[in-house]
């Protein structure tokens, strides 16, 4: 990262490029990556619990004792002993527990896994939605640049004639006014403008004090006659089908996972255990180290253990009752998730389909406005109309003008959060786009 001294280099962004980063950098993802290995590393340690331990023992003491009646420097003896030995054990059978604990954290990698893939959909569809309104505030900044021009220009038009007497002094202050209201609207479009770019560069974690630059040339991708319509029943079936949603049904497994787990604590378990054991002491009868150590104090045992639970003073029966209670909550999740999923879905198609309705609507106001302010403007070049008329249908081509950028806007974004609800965001972006995005492929 830059330093507040440097100065950073300027990035010309394209959307692919965008879209890269995103990917590759964002933080939230980065810390779902994390989520992944942390349950990939239960998985191995559950996986572990299916193999016998072993464990080995060894230790010396040497001792040097007096008789207890004189000092010990004189009558002291010295002796010696070593032990070793090798403990195996392994559960043979834990009433189902071993293996539901597994398939449990198996079920939770999964949708881990699976609640990744969505995150990293609702970045993409973040990283997109933002890249084209910062673009849509730089095309507003230039509508209203060229507005404030006309105004301005207009304002010394008007005071020349009001200074010729041929307009009164309240022509002057109105197109003053007007003037101000297109300073304050340029002022808010540059700070809307500034502020996508930070919620950009946060998004891609770039430097805030980065420059940047968005290059949207040729963007042919973006014009309405080139947006898709989404297939509805196609659409319809894979929502509930999406990642998000099979993590979910992934969850409810898993917990039912948790119900077997509890129920184990009623059943039996049987453990297989064996040693090897040995020592050697120097004040032995039975000779040297190699005698003792090797061929006369090896003890070898083996066994099986049955551990019965009688009585645990309920605890697996509340164990029960919670795994069960933790199943019917996950249930209620999935059933919501599937509702919100349907609902969302249906939400961005009536959005798609309202903002075709208010492009055409808004394409039809501009063209009017501009024909008719044209020729509203001859009329007030003759004195035949008053200059209140043709700042009315100016304000008007100004918001028409607008209008149309937003609704080109919101065209694409809502066609592309259709493809976002029904999980086939990346596949929806590749086509559009018709570039190479390693990410998305």
């Amino acid at each position: 990262q830059n330093s507040g001294n440097e100065n950073p280099v300027e990035r010309d962004l394209s959307l692919p490029e965008v879209i890269s980063l995103a990917l590759n950098r964002n933080l939230s993802l980065q810390r779902s990556s994390i989520q992944i290995q942390l349950r990939e590393n239960t998985v191995v340690a559950e996986e572990a619990g299916f193999d016998p331990s072993l464990t080995a023992s060894a230790g010396v003491t040497l001792r040097y004792s007096g008789d207890g009646r004189d000092p010990f420097w004189d009558t002291g003896e010295f002796s010696e002993s070593a032990n070793a030995g090798l403990n195996a054990s392994m559960t043979l059978y834990r009433g189902g527990e071993r293996e539901a604990s597994l398939e449990e954290v198996k079920l939770n990698l999964q949708a881990s896994q699976r609640d990744f893939d969505r995150s990293r959909q609702f970045i993409l569809f973040q990283s997109v939605a933002r890249y084209l309104e910062t673009d849509l505030r730089l095309k507003e900044i230039d509508i209203q640049t060229e507005e404030l021009a006309s105004r301005r220009e207009n304002l010394e038009r008007i005071q020349v004639d009001y200074e010729s007497e041929i307009r009164i002094f309240a022509d002057v202050q109105r197109q003053r006014a007007l003037v101000a209201d297109s300073e304050r609207r340029l002022a808010e479009a540059r700070r809307s403008y500034e502020s996508g770019l930070y919620l950009l560069k946060d998004l891609l974690l770039l430097p805030p004090s980065t420059p940047i630059t968005l290059n949207l040339d040729n963007a042919v991708w973006l014009e309405p006659e080139n947006i898709g319509e989404p297939n509805v029943s196609q659409s319809l079936a894979r929502v509930f089908d999406r990642s998000d949603v099979e993590a979910q049904r992934l969850r409810l497994n898993a917990a039912k996972q948790g119900i077997r787990i509890a129920e184990s604590g009623r059943e039996i378990s049987v453990t297989a255990s064996a040693s090897l054991r040995t020592s050697y002491s120097g004040t032995s009868r039975f000779g040297n180290f190699g005698e003792q150590f090797l061929e006369n104090q090896p003890d070898a045992s083996g066994g099986i253990s049955l551990s019965i639970p009688i009585f645990d003073r309920k605890r697996t029966e509340t164990n029960i009752a919670q795994a069960r209670l933790q199943r019917d909550q996950e249930e209620l999740d999935l059933a919501d998730l599937e509702q919100a999923a349907e609902t969302d879905f249906r939400l961005a198609l009536l959005n798609f389909n309202s903002s075709k309705l208010q492009l055409k609507a808004s394409q039809e106001q501009l063209s009017s406005a501009e024909i008719a302010l044209e020729a509203e403007q001859a009329r007030f070049e003759a004195g035949a109309a008053t200059l209140l008329d043709v700042n009315s249908l100016r304000a008007t081509r100004l918001d028409a003008a607008v209008s149309v950028e937003e609704s080109r806007f919101d065209l694409f974004v809502n066609r592309l959060d259709i493809s976002f609800q029904d999980g086939t965001i990346e596949s929806f972006l590749l086509n559009q786009l018709g570039a190479s995005i390693p990410e998305l492929e």
